[in-house]
């Protein structure tokens, strides 16, 4: 048989063609990038590190962060670029089987370039293999001189030793420290150090102790000695340990409390969050958390709450990609895959493009890129890094300043001062200042989703080092001029300030930006300082100071802001700092900057807050949003085709849930795809009637369920057990309280509108109309309990009192109003639901006899009832169809007595019985009068005679 193609289907059939085709459109991008993938257009990036063992976690961290650049590069990369895939190899940290490794992936034809080695022993060894087989190597964690020295292969994107203890020593210079005592660990790691720190400290007339550290001698026993050295050269000063974060354990914990007057400043070894973890074993430590460390000083090749703003979106990238907080070995390895990925897309375009790179061999491909890893040589050729400008000088090391970090409570924190490298031949650095900043929210109220508004009140203070202007600052996103007035509180010292200010304001908000964050907002503040620039003074979050270090994170007395918990919900209070942009506008304070535009530190707190509501806004992932959405649109559309070839048959009411789900697949992925766009094509419109619109289709959709469900759960079982159809009335009215539901729910929770007035109207006119239909709607629903309770079906005969008499009858016709019952005498009464409902209901169908009662006889009361009673009785049993008496004295008068007769008959003979009934108590009234009759005179005569 063919299939007839109405306008209908052919319509629905180019729909569905629409839908696949839009999808593909769509799709295209991520399409083509993965046909692209998967050819031969990509390039291998080996990361060689501890990937077992006890350092597997800091071979791990170094993987990470190359991959972390690598998915950020292919998902964005261009046509004419290589994508990059990560490869990791584990060297264990031992020499020979870095070594292996290393003439390993010098034999590939697939490697371009090695990520590594971690530690200095592995790379060098490592690094003169590379150079004989012409493999470019760019390291992020060893810092010993050898590796690059005369080796125009090997690459470093973080300081090497050299430019480490030149760095230690210009810091103490800025800290006026005159004397300074430096020790060191008997390796090539700590005398690499010591040379670059003495040579500058020379320069820089710093008198310094220079004490070397025998590492294969107890460590112990040479901190004694060498505390005893401290004592006899100066009360004061500052002590460099140049040497790893093992012997920095030792000489820390004997070195510190025996002399507080010293500064003690550690290596890049020492400076990791993991140096404390050291101590933990202590019995002080374990009482006092940062017993040992509290005050210690360390250089770093990164510092996250100093760093800029790219960084702290690496950092947040990191932790919600691999589930825990990068270290700076993840920030170095992500700097080295940013600038080997330059130095590749460079090569490639230089080449023609992806396509023709692919096709050089490996020696090619591996000297192009090493060719421009050379040519990144200075500021104004570089590659931009997460917190630096990313060159090398003629050794391949990176050129640029370490950030110094301070031990406070078990945690490393920005150090007070920074110093920043300057564009100027006779200065190396200049100092930044950096101010432990904390908002501790007191109160959020009166805000409002129309301007954008709301009121706070917090605590604010600073910490810096004396001289700092702080709380010089303006609010960014005050409403209206808002400063700050006395300090609540201040302490000042010869080292430190401290000033605490009591803030009261109304401030902007900002709603969450992003796919399915429609609806969420961010409360907070935001200020800089007035004139100085980032290069001079950087707001950071006193993760101290709010109890943010690992010592408070699992405290559960954590604050709280004071909010409107019963509308909103709020997250996690978040301080951060970033860079704030500000055009000079030829302010003579920044004509010779090297930047059109004046970079500010910014310091913000924000608490994110959304609707205390159930919704499922942005509960499907952004990757799956368009895939559902297409999906639900083509299931939708063949389901229609389904239903209209009638190829399943007759499709079940419940089938239609399926249909639901479809709408609420659509709606939930289509909401935030279309909020989206909106965003992003027209970024000056209001969303929130968009967002409304889509409120309102879940309400509806809501209802429309609500009423399918009632047809499928209540009224088609009550037709299936009835055997008829359930008015269609009772259909719509609850299918209408389910949108009229609905609409109350829209005007409520959608447009924010009070409902008193409109509930008492609607209260009033259901009241008007319930009267109005009361007495039908009555006996629809006792015609639904008659139903449901079954007292009896059609064809069973019933025997009903109290409607105006006994009614025997059969049960001919039932509907939802009125049930007809037809009696023996071929009466048909059409009786009212809720009267039957109400009625002495007797089916006597399942025996097929009836009982019989409203026969009455009054009888003479000379007879007494002991003498009546059987005679009635013999005379209705002499009735064939009678099966059994019941005779009760229903009242006795002045001169008869009445009796109440009942009697047991069959059904089918009521109307003979009942007749013969009748006749034979008639027949007995005439007997027992008649013989009254003749008893009367008997009894009269003598009372003559007497008379």
């Amino acid at each position: 048989m063919a299939i007839r193609w109405n306008l209908r289907r052919r319509i629905l059939a180019l729909a569905c063609l629409c839908v696949v085709a839009s999808a593909l459109v769509t799709s295209y991008e991520h399409l083509q990038r993965w046909i692209s993938d998967s050819g031969t257009n990509s390039v291998i990036l080996a990361v060689v590190g501890p990937m077992s063992g006890n350092e597997a976690d800091k071979g791990l961290s170094m993987v990470h962060g190359a991959q972390l650049y690598a998915d950020l590069h292919n998902s964005q990369r261009q046509d004419n670029q290589v994508a990059i895939v990560v490869q990791q190899y584990d060297d264990a940290n031992d020499k020979s089987k870095a070594q292996l490794i290393a003439k390993q992936l010098a034999a590939t034809n697939n490697v371009v370039a090695v990520l590594g080695h971690r530690a200095s022993a592995t790379s060098i060894k490592a690094a003169s293999i590379y150079q004989r087989a012409g493999l470019p190597m760019v390291g992020g964690s060893a810092t010993a001189t050898e590796i690059t020295q005369n080796n125009d292969w090997a690459f470093r994107v973080i300081p090497d030793n050299h430019l480490q203890g030149k760095f230690v020593a210009d810091y103490v210079a800025s800290l006026a420290k005159g004397k300074a005592v430096l020790i060191y660990s008997q390796d090539k790691f700590g005398e690499s150090l010591a040379d670059s720190f003495l040579n500058r400290a020379e320069l820089l007339a710093i008198q310094t102790l220079s004490l070397g550290v025998d590492l294969k001698r107890d460590i112990a026993k040479q901190a004694e000695l060498i505390s005893q050295k401290i004592s006899e050269f100066s009360h004061t000063g500052a002590v460099f340990l140049a040497v790893h974060d093992v012997e920095g354990e030792t000489l820390v914990s004997h070195l510190k409390q025996q002399h507080p007057n010293w500064l003690f400043i550690g290596s890049s070894s020492i400076g990791k969050q993991s140096f404390p973890e050291r101590f933990k074993h202590r019995s002080q430590e374990r009482e006092v958390s940062g017993y040992y460390t509290n005050g210690v000083f360390a250089v770093s090749p990164i510092l996250f709450d100093v760093a800029s703003e790219s960084t702290q979106l690496f950092y947040q990238s990191f932790h919600k990609g691999f589930g825990y907080e990068p270290s700076g070995v993840s920030a170095a390895y992500y700097d080295a895959a940013t600038i080997v990925s330059a130095a590749i897309d460079a090569a490639s375009g230089e080449e023609g493009g992806a396509d023709d790179f692919s096709q050089l061999n490996i020696a090619s491909q591996r000297a192009a890129i090493k060719n421009h890893l050379t040519g990144f040589d200075s500021p104004n050729n570089a590659v931009q890094g997460l917190t630096h400008s990313l060159y090398f000088d003629s050794q391949g090391n990176v050129l640029r300043p370490m950030q110094v970090g301070l031990f406070s409570g078990g945690a490393f924190v920005s150090a007070p001062i920074q110093l920043q490298d300057v564009n100027d031949e006779n200065l190396a650095v200049r100092r930044t200042d950096v101010v432990y900043t904390g908002i501790e929210m007191q109160n959020i109220s009166e805000f409002s989703t129309i301007d954008m508004t709301f009121k706070a009140k917090f605590k604010l203070w600073f910490r810096s080092t004396p001289g700092v202007k702080a709380e010089d600052i303006v609010f960014l996103n005050s409403v209206g001029d808002l400063g700050l007035q006395q300090p609540i509180e201040s302490n000042f010292t010869s080292q430190s300030t401290y000033q605490l200010y009591q803030v009261e304001g109304t401030f902007l908000a900002d709603a969450k930006p992003g796919r399915a964050a429609f609806g969420e907002y961010q409360l907070g503040v935001s200020f800089r300082h007035t004139t100085l620039p980032r290069s001079e003074l950087i707001y950071v979050s006193d993760i101290v100071g709010l109890g943010q270090t690992s010592l408070h994170k699992n405290q559960a007395n954590q604050h709280k802001v004071q909010f409107d918990t019963s509308q909103w919900r709020q997250g996690s209070t978040l301080s951060f700092q970033d860079t704030l942009r500000k055009r000079s506008l030829g302010d003579p304070k920044y004509l010779h900057s090297d930047r059109q535009a004046v970079e500010f530190s910014r310091f913000n707190s924000l608490t994110p807050v959304q609707e205390n509501v159930l919704s499922l806004r942005g509960r499907i992932p952004a990757q799956w949003q368009q895939i559902i959405f297409y999906s639900s649109v083509l299931a939708w559309l063949l389901y229609a085709l389904v239903l209209d070839f009638k190829l399943l048959g007759q499709l079940s009411r419940a089938y239609g849930l399926g249909n639901k789900l479809l709408y609420a697949l659509f709606i939930a992925s289509a909401e935030p795809l279309f909020l989206d766009w909106l965003a992003q094509a027209y970024p000056n419109t209001n969303q929130l009637f968009a967002s409304n619109c889509f409120d309102v289709l879940w309400w509806l959709l809501f209802a429309s369920t609500l009423a399918l469900l009632i047809d499928v759960l209540l009224w088609d079982p009550i037709e299936k057990r009835s055997g008829r159809q359930v008015p269609r009335i009772m259909r719509h009215l609850t299918r209408g309280l389910a949108y009229i539901g609905a609409i109350f729910a829209i005007l409520s929770f959608v447009y924010q509108r009070e409902l008193t007035s409109l509930l008492a109207t609607s209260g009033l006119v259901a009241m008007i109309l319930g009267l109005a239909l009361q007495s039908n709607l009555v006996n629809i629903f006792s015609g639904i309990a008659i139903s449901l309770e079954k007292p009896f079906k059609l064809g069973d005969w019933i025997s009903l009192g109290g409607y105006g008499g006994p009614i025997v009858g059969e049960v001919i016709d039932m509907n939802w109003r009125t049930t007809k019952v037809k009696t023996a005498d071929n009466t048909l009464y059409s009786i009212p639901n809720n009267t039957l409902a109400n009625a002495n209901l007797n089916n006597v169908s399942s025996s097929g006899q009836i009982v019989t009662g409203g026969f009455s006889a009054s009888v003479n009361k000379q007879l007494e009832p002991l003498q009546v009673i059987p005679r009635i009785e013999a005379a209705l049993m002499a009735i064939d169809a009678v099966n059994r008496v019941y005779i009760d004295v229903a009242s006795i008068g002045s001169d008869n007595v009445d009796y109440q007769i009942k009697l047991v008959h069959g059904v089918d003979d009521t109307a003979t019985t009942t007749d013969l009934v009748w006749q034979a108590i008639w027949r007995l009234d005439a007997e027992i009068k008649q013989e009254l009759e003749v008893k009367e005179p008997e009894l009269e005569i003598p009372l003559l005679n007497d008379a």
